[in-house]
Formats: structure tokens, C-alpha cells, sequence
């Protein structure tokens, strides 16, 4: 076995750094989906202890519990578990993608003050709109 230390806000900045290059490369998206959303989570948990000075071990749910989710959400609790069957969802990925995607750069950015190549790249490509 080899367990070592790592930092979550490291963690967090490979997902979404992951989650970005497989966007721009058009990758699957529901891969996507989960890489941005777990690193959004995580980036979020940092936010709040900042913010509140909250006792770090009350407010963090595990690493391991984001990136391995339960397997069902009790029936009610978000829309998209609301728009969940046994067999389906109903989502436009592409737009939880960019939703998700999006709210991880911002995350980062507030928690970090700064944005790697690729976050800005995101932002100007598929956020900012540009004036002609």
C-alpha cells in the first residue's frame, strides 16, 4: 500500500483541470459532468470553511465520498434527481458541462486568486462575450 498526503484544493484544481482539457477535446461528457462536479464540490467545502472559520472535520465530507457518490439521491431533493428513473436521466449534458465547468472556475478563482491557462481559455471561449 502507498498512502500518502495530498492537498484537496490540488485534488480539486486536477479534476477541473482534467474536466476542462477533456471539454476541449470533446470528450465524453458525462465524464466531464463528474470530473467538474467533484472538483466544484470540493472547491465549494474549501469556500465555506474560509469563509465561515467553520471546524474543518464538521464541514468536510470526504474526498473519497464525493468521487464515489452514493448510488441513488433520495427522490426530490435536486431537479435532476427529480428527472431520474431506474434506467434514465433527463439532462442536457452539454449545458451541465458548461454549467458545472463554469462554477468550478469560479470557485477557483475565488478561493485561489488566479486561473490557469485553461480555465481563462474557458472563460473567453465559451463565457465572455466579446465586444466588436
Amino acid at each position: 500500500m502507498n498512502i500518502q498526503r495530498y492537498a484537496k484544493e490540488d485534488i480539486a484544481a486536477r479534476l477541473l483541470e482534467t474536466a476542462l482539457e477533456l471539454f476541449f477535446l470533446e470528450g465524453e461528457l458525462f465524464a466531464i459532468v463528474t470530473l467538474a462536479g467533484a472538483a466544484e464540490q470540493i472547491l465549494r467545502q474549501l469556500l465555506e470553511a474560509r469563509k465561515e472559520g467553520a471546524v474543518l472535520a464538521e464541514l468536510f465530507q470526504s474526498v473519497l465520498a464525493v468521487l464515489r457518490p452514493a448510488t441513488r439521491k433520495e427522490k426530490g431533493t435536486d431537479w435532476l434527481a427529480s428527472h431520474e428513473t431506474d434506467a434514465y436521466v433527463h439532462t442536457d449534458v452539454y449545458q451541465e458541462a458548461l454549467f458545472l465547468l463554469g462554477r468550478a472556475v469560479d470557485d477557483y478563482l475565488d478561493l485561489t486568486g488566479k486561473l490557469s491557462e485553461r480555465m481563462q481559455l474557458f472563460n473567453e471561449r465559451y463565457r465572455l462575450k466579446t465586444e466588436q
